[in-house]
């Protein structure tokens, strides 16, 4: 069985598809396939073996302080200050509390306050991205997340944060015993030099939920979508989520479409 999935773009596609009933319609497979375009030459693919892609958990926090005028800041507690420690201080986390050899990515996507240059507002709200390979990394990280900003709250002597979780990706993990048919079956359809077995990326995807959802094994794949002029061309790569990303379209729908070919015929036969 071969499934395409929107990636990123959304947190819940899987989780719509799982809620709407997709195993209870569709026969239960021995196991689920995935592809996704990427920024790669056309004609070409990647996979990994074991992760494929990191979890991801994306939180909104609203930092509660007390208004006043900008002349008079001796009557506020400033959120955009607290705010801005609270950013600074949570960079700290992979580079200072994790062991070296294990991967996160802390990133603070947005931050809004105030509606005017000399009025310290009442509130501020930021957005953070979290990206984890392993449970325990991802609890850990998680945990230091929110104790520093309580604890720097309390050090402004302001109430207690909002801490909302936005949504989550599952990890996405390629099962090992699989991999290797899946690898011969692009291999075979592309040429041995278009397939390359490449490391985990940090982005994440939500296919993840398919496999796991029933306790099936799961293989999920890239393939390129850049004309090779573009590729090899001096200037940097657009990648996806880019206003300027721009598959191909022949040649991104004829390689998505012999490589999904391939691995579905590999697993039913000729």
């Amino acid at each position: 069985m071969l499934i395409f999935q929107p990636g990123e773009e959304t947190a819940a596609g899987a989780l719509a598809m799982l809620d709407d009933g997709l195993w209870d319609r569709a026969p239960r497979p021995e196991v689920v396939f995935g592809q996704h375009v990427m920024p790669r030459r056309v004609g070409t693919v990647s996979i990994s073996s074991g992760p494929v892609a990191a979890m991801a958990d994306s939180l909104r926090v609203t930092v509660h302080g007390q208004q006043s005028h900008g002349s008079q800041p001796q009557d506020s507690i400033d959120p955009i200050v607290m705010t801005a420690y609270m950013v600074t201080r949570l960079q700290g986390i992979v580079s200072r509390e994790l062991d070296p050899r294990k991967s996160a990515v802390v990133t603070v996507g947005t931050f809004h306050a105030g509606l005017k240059e000399n009025i310290i507002p009442a509130s501020a709200e930021f957005t953070l991205n979290i990206r984890t390979f392993e449970e325990d990394i991802r609890g850990q990280v998680l945990a230091a997340v929110r104790r520093i900003i309580v604890a720097e709250a309390a050090a402004s002597g302001a109430p207690q944060p909002e801490i909302e979780e936005m949504y989550r990706f599952p990890r996405c993990f390629n099962d090992p015993d699989a991999v290797p048919s899946v690898i011969d079956a692009l291999r075979g359809a592309l040429g041995p030099e278009a397939v390359e077995i490449t490391a985990p990326m940090m982005g994440s995807e939500d296919f993840g939920h398919l496999g796991t959802a029933i306790g099936v094994p799961s293989v999920f794949w890239m393939f390129g979508g850049t004309p090779a002029d573009v590729f090899d061309g001096p200037g940097p790569v657009p990648v996806n989520h880019s206003p300027y990303f721009a598959p191909e379209l022949e040649g991104s729908l004829s390689g998505g479409v012999s490589a999904a070919v391939a691995v579905l015929m590999s697993r039913l036969g000729n």
